[in-house]
C-alpha cells in the first residue's frame, strides 16, 4: 500500500508533466453569457437587497480565479509607496461624503482568504426603497417608473396634498429656497419645471444639486419635477431629503389638484466592497493603466420593481472580464489593475474611495479607462475625458479610424460626475469614460434594462478598442 507522501509525490509530478491550462479565448458568447447571468433575477438588481451585490461579487471572482489571475502582489505596493508619503487607509475627505468610512469584510465574513484578498471595504449609508410606492393623481393611480419615478433619496410618506405650480420666475438659485420654504407649502405638492431647474440650477463640475436646493426645503409637503421621466443624473441615496420627490414626463396632468402618495424608505447601514486584480507588465510594470467598470446596480424600488441593470453595468463587468482573459494570454508591455467598484449607484462612493486610498500611487496611473453601459446598438461613442487625459482620445480616435468597421464618432462631452473616471479625473489621472449611445439608453435605469433587451453586437468592436488602446497608447 502506498504511502501518503508517495502519493503526493506522484501527484506532484503528474501536475508538472500535464499540459498548461489553456487561458480561455474572449468571446461574444462569453460576454453575453456573463450579461445573462449577472441580470437574472437571481441578484435581485445587485444591490444589498438579499445580497445581490455579494453574490455578484462571489461569481466575478469566481472568473478571475479561473483565469489564474491574482491581487496586486505586497511586494509590488510596498516597492511603489518608495519615497512617497502613503496615507492610512482613511473616510472619503468631500465634505457630501464623510459618512463614507473604511469597514471589515462584514457580509463577506467567513470567505477564504484568497478570496477575500481580492476586495477593498467601505461602509455607507443608503436610503433603502423596498416597501409600498404608490402615487395617485386625482384618483388615477400612476405606474411606477413608466409614469413617474421616485427620487432615491426620498423618505417615507403617507398622505393626501394639494398640488400647486411654481412659476419660472422662482427657479432660480438665489430665489427657489427661500421661496419654497415661505410658508405657503406645508402640506402641498409643489410641481416645478424640470427643464427650467436643470437649466439654471446645475452648474459643473460637482455641484451637489439635490442636496443644495431640496435638503433645506422643510416646509414643502412633496416636490413633482415634471419635465422628463428618466433624466441622466447619478443616484444618491446616501441621505434623505424631508419630503419625497419625483420625476414626471409632460404626461403629468396640467390641471392636477391632488395627489395621494405611500412610500416606504429605510436608511440602513450598507458594506460595500471593491474587487481589484493584477496583471503585472513585461517590461514597464511601473506604471499602470486601469481598466474599470462597476458591478453594482439599483435593486429594487418598491415590492415589485427589479431594476436588473443589464445594460448598467452587467455589460461592463462582462467586457472587463473579458479584456483580463485577452491580458492573460498576451501579457502587456505595462500592468493592468483591473477594478470592479461597487457603489457606483450611490454617487460613486466605490470610486471615490479608491481614488482617496490607492493601493498603487494615482501618478503612477498611465490611463484611467471606464466602460459603463456599452451593451447598445449605437454607432457613436459617448465620451467624457479629464484635462490629462486629451492624447487619450488621439490615439483611441487613431485605432477607431483603422478598425475595419469604425463608429461613426467618438463623441466628447465634459466631464461631470456621470461615473467612475470623476474622483481619478478630480486628482489630476488621465482619464477616459466609455458609453454606447444607442436604443437601450431608454431602458436606462428602470426594471426593462433587461438581458432580452441589451445588444452585444458591439462587442468586438469595443473589445478591440480597448486592447488596442492599452497596446498602444505611448
Amino acid at each position: 500500500m502506498k504511502t501518503v507522501a508517495a502519493l503526493t509525490m506522484a501527484l506532484l509530478v503528474m501536475g508538472s508533466c500535464a499540459p498548461k491550462q489553456e487561458v480561455p479565448a474572449p468571446s461574444e458568447q462569453y460576454y453575453r453569457d456573463v450579461v445573462k447571468e449577472l441580470s437574472s433575477a437571481e441578484y435581485f438588481g445587485r444591490s444589498n437587497y438579499m445580497n445581490g451585490t455579494i453574490k455578484a461579487g462571489e461569481f466575478i471572482i469566481g472568473e478571475i480565479e479561473k483565469l489564474g489571475i491574482g491581487t496586486i502582489p505586497a511586494d509590488v505596493i510596498e516597492k511603489s509607496w518608495e519615497g512617497k508619503s502613503r496615507p492610512e487607509l482613511h473616510s472619503l475627505q468631500p465634505e457630501f461624503k464623510s459618512l463614507i468610512t473604511p469597514c471589515n469584510a462584514r457580509r463577506w465574513e467567513g470567505a477564504p482568504e484568497s478570496r477575500l484578498a481580492y476586495l477593498q471595504h467601505f461602509n455607507h449609508p443608503l436610503n433603502a426603497q423596498r416597501g409600498k410606492v404608490e402615487l395617485t393623481v386625482d384618483g388615477k393611480t400612476l405606474r411606477n417608473t413608466i409614469d413617474y419615478t421616485l427620487k432615491e433619496f426620498s423618505p417615507s410618506f403617507e398622505g393626501e396634498l394639494e398640488i400647486v405650480y411654481v412659476d419660472d420666475k422662482y427657479i432660480t438659485p438665489d430665489k427657489f429656497c427661500d421661496y419654497l420654504n415661505s410658508g405657503k407649502f406645508q402640506d402641498k405638492a409643489v410641481v416645478i419645471n424640470w427643464e427650467k431647474f436643470k437649466e439654471t440650477m446645475y452648474t459643473y463640475p460637482g455641484i451637489e444639486v439635490y442636496k443644495t436646493y431640496f435638503v433645506p426645503l422643510t416646509k414643502v409637503g412633496a416636490l413633482i419635477c415634471k419635465g422628463e421621466l428618466l433624466p441622466y443624473f447619478k443616484s444618491r441615496n446616501h441621505f434623505n431629503t424631508p419630503m419625497p420627490v419625483f420625476i414626471v414626463d409632460e404626461s403629468f396632468p396640467e390641471n392636477a389638484k391632488k395627489v395621494k402618495i405611500e412610500t416606504h424608505a429605510e436608511m440602513v447601514d450598507n458594506d460595500a466592497h471593491n474587487i481589484i486584480a493584477y496583471i503585472p507588465g513585461k517590461s514597464k510594470g511601473n506604471e499602470h493603466f486601469i481598466l474599470a467598470c462597476h458591478y453594482d446596480h439599483l435593486g429594487i424600488c418598491g415590492p415589485d420593481d427589479i431594476f436588473y441593470g443589464a445594460n448598467d453595468n452587467s455589460s461592463g463587468t462582462a467586457m472587463l472580464l473579458n479584456l483580463m482573459r485577452h491580458f492573460k494570454a498576451n501579457q502587456p508591455e505595462h500592468s493592468i489593475i483591473f477594478i470592479f467598484f461597487d457603489a457606483e449607484e450611490n454617487n460613486l462612493l466605490g470610486s471615490f474611495f479608491y481614488a482617496d486610498n490607492p493601493l498603487l500611487p494615482l501618478e503612477d496611473i498611465k490611463y484611467f479607462v471606464e466602460l459603463d453601459m456599452i451593451g447598445d446598438n449605437g454607432e457613436n461613442i459617448y465620451c467624457q475625458i479629464s484635462d490629462q487625459g486629451e492624447r487619450g482620445l488621439e490615439c483611441l480616435n487613431v485605432i477607431n479610424a483603422s478598425m475595419e468597421k469604425p463608429f461613426a464618432k467618438l463623441d466628447r462631452h465634459p466631464m461631470d460626475d456621470y461615473a467612475d473616471h470623476y474622483p481619478f479625473g478630480l486628482k489630476g489621472v488621465p482619464a477616459i469614460y466609455i458609453e454606447l449611445d444607442g436604443d437601450t439608453n431608454k431602458n436606462y435605469h428602470s426594471p426593462r434594462d433587461t438581458y432580452e433587451n441589451f445588444h452585444s453586437c458591439n462587442f468586438e468592436r469595443i473589445f478591440n478598442l480597448v486592447t488596442g488602446f492599452v497596446e498602444n497608447y505611448k
